[in-house]
């Protein structure tokens, strides 16, 4: 980046956040570094299911090129969600031996930890052959304001309509794309349908034809016989691990653990010292 481009950046960044300060998205708060503008810190707080609770560190990274390219948002802790990438390796491809999708997080492009914005906006990543960064395409389409991006962040967290239209194919995190699949079915199930009761006799039969029915119609296994990551079961693995999230975004370690050098810190307070910041501030 050369110096100018980087001082326009920088300009561009600084209005922007002038003008977030009073109208952030609930929840959400970030600050630029004083060490370097082009990246922010910030912190949500998820209110709402399926990560109520949750307090999430991340930082934002504005790239070459912004507001025309994506900024880069990457997760301080493991993150167990569909559209952010894991901070260990894939335990599998998403790449699909008989169709040819491919997660957005396989182009290697998204750091581990990193937050995919390909699917909340497209015009930022190129689809055919041109995105913002082309002179006929920068003309017609307005690049989104980081406010935009703000609030994407907290909707998919605290939006599930937004992950049920998810495809795999825009899926950073495969494993976490099934288990909410698995997740919401059960839960559309368990709400439309009133539990069976049967005989122990009905039950053993269910049982034995259960045993016996062939694998569905147009299921294919993998080479050695192993099944699809689609045909696994993932009963259970979306509460499971969305639990460790939030139980981990509170740990102390991961609130009070920081270095105090940080633009946004948590400070350890008992009842009477909260009481009594909130009376200094008259709320």
């Amino acid at each position: 980046m050369t110096l100018k481009a980087r001082s326009l950046t920088r300009q561009k960044l600084s209005i922007e956040f002038a003008s977030i300060k009073h109208v952030c998205p609930p929840g959400v708060y970030v600050a630029p570094l004083p060490e370097d503008a082009l990246r922010w810190t910030g912190v949500l707080f998820a209110r709402k299911a399926p990560y109520t609770n949750a307090i999430l560190k991340f930082e934002i990274d504005f790239p070459e090129g912004y507001p025309l390219c994506a900024p880069i948002i990457t997760f301080e802790q493991d993150v167990f969600h569909p559209l952010v990438t894991p901070l260990t390796t894939y335990s599998y491809s998403s790449r699909d031996r008989d169709a040819n999708t491919i997660s957005s997080g396989d182009d290697g492009r998204l750091p581990p930890g990193g937050l995919s914005l390909r699917e909340g906006f497209p015009e930022w990543f190129c689809t055919n052959g041109q995105d913002l960064r082309h002179e006929d395409t920068a003309s017609t389409v307005a690049p989104p304001h980081i406010l935009h991006v703000l609030h994407y962040l907290r909707l998919i967290f605290t939006a599930p309509e937004l992950l049920d239209e998810l495809l795999l194919a825009g899926a950073a995190n495969p494993s976490a794309w099934h288990a909410w699949q698995a997740h919401r079915k059960r839960a559309v199930s368990n709400r439309a349908q009133p539990p069976a009761v049967c005989s122990r006799d009905e039950g053993r039969s269910s049982d034995a034809i259960s045993e016996r029915s062939p694998s569905p119609r147009g299921s294919v296994q993998q080479p050695g016989g192993a099944r699809r990551p689609g045909e696994w079961n993932w009963n259970g693995v979306w509460e499971d691990r969305v639990r460790r999230v939030v139980t981990a975004s509170q740990s102390e370690s991961a609130l009070y653990g920081a270095d105090s050098a940080s633009v946004i810190n948590f400070t350890k307070r008992d009842t009477s010292e909260h009481d009594a910041a909130f009376e200094a501030h008259g709320t």
